[in-house]
């Protein structure tokens, strides 16, 4: 397998103040290695160390130990091949503020080598699919943010990058305008095959787009993996919930695999699951077997604000 991606023991402190100096640690010997064409996400609480991993990656920061390969090549050795081939989107846009949308894209275009032709279509293009034309001629301090966030992305792909970094890319959008940037990173991902590494707080989106997570507290990685794999390790389950009539006897159920917990009532019962598609139908047969009516069914799906919240105490 190919990794766009290998990081190993990387650490990470920055020293603030200036009569009382205070060091602090934002990473702590990580170690993550993110396959060619993947999407993952990078998940934590605010001070977890995301954005500093991602400068890393992207050659903006150093670390003072460990060993960090992108695109299968070190980046102490060779890091201005790299940075051709990749590119950064801060949900924090920042550009020079009395340029116009399009002097700004052209400004980045023309520092990874575009000109001419090529460098007008890219812009044209960028612009149209960011639905920017209409902002050509305003200056970036009259942007709102979500505009600002608009640019950010577009010039993220005026090199059309083989490793995309997404620091909180929908921070500050309103709904509308966070789903279609969505629709789009995925697009991309889709069509192009660009590998793509996203921090972000909203959880729903990182379900919705990263094929794989990892978590980071305190500049350590504490779990990685698939949501649904995270979700069946931390035993949080979905919880079936059903209201019957009848005498219903669940002994079938106790002790099988993939069932977290049982509670029955007179007329109700709460059955904790691994996945309830799995277990509904059985569930289902097992009422109809014993001849019990339900009145009522209900689903409490978990989700990746759950893994969040139980990672992060």
């Amino acid at each position: 397998m190919k990794f766009a991606v290998e990081v190993k023991g990387l650490r990470k402190s920055f020293v603030s103040g200036w009569w009382k100096k205070r060091k602090k640690d934002a990473l702590k010997g990580i170690d993550l290695s993110v396959p060619e064409a993947a999407f993952w996400g990078i998940l934590g609480p605010n001070g977890a160390g995301k954005t500093t991993l991602l400068s890393i990656i992207s050659n903006l920061v150093t670390p003072e130990e460990g060993e960090v390969r992108v695109l299968g090549k070190n980046i102490r050795t060779h890091g201005p091949e790299i940075c051709r081939h990749i590119n950064l989107s801060s949900g924090h846009a920042n550009f020079l503020w009395s340029m116009t949308v399009r002097e700004n894209l052209r400004y980045y275009a023309m520092l990874y080598g575009l000109s001419g032709r090529s460098l007008a279509q890219k812009v044209d293009e960028l612009m149209a699919l960011f639905q920017l034309q209409d902002f050509a001629k305003v200056r970036f301090d009259e942007l709102s943010t979500g505009t600002k966030q608009k640019l950010s992305l577009a010039k993220a792909l005026v090199n059309e990058p083989r490793l995309l970094l997404l620091d909180e890319p929908s921070v500050g959008l309103d709904p509308d305008v966070a789903r279609r940037m969505r629709e789009t990173i995925r697009q991309l991902h889709r069509e192009k095959s660009t590998t793509i590494l996203m921090t972000t707080h909203n959880m729903k989106e990182a379900e919705t787009l990263c094929e794989q997570v990892a978590f980071i507290k305190d500049g350590v990685i504490k779990a990685c993996g698939k949501p649904h794999d995270l979700k069946r390790d931390l035993r949080l389950g979905d919880t079936i919930l059903i209201s019957f009539q009848g005498m219903l006897s669940v002994l079938p159920l106790q002790g099988m695999k993939g069932i977290y917990g049982l509670q029955v009532s007179d007329s109700s019962c709460r059955i904790l699951v691994d996945d309830h598609h799995q277990w509904l139908p059985k569930i289902l047969d097992l009422f109809i077997g014993q001849k019990v009516s339900i009145h009522d069914l209900h689903i409490q799906e978990s989700d990746l604000e759950d893994v969040f919240i139980a990672y992060s105490r």
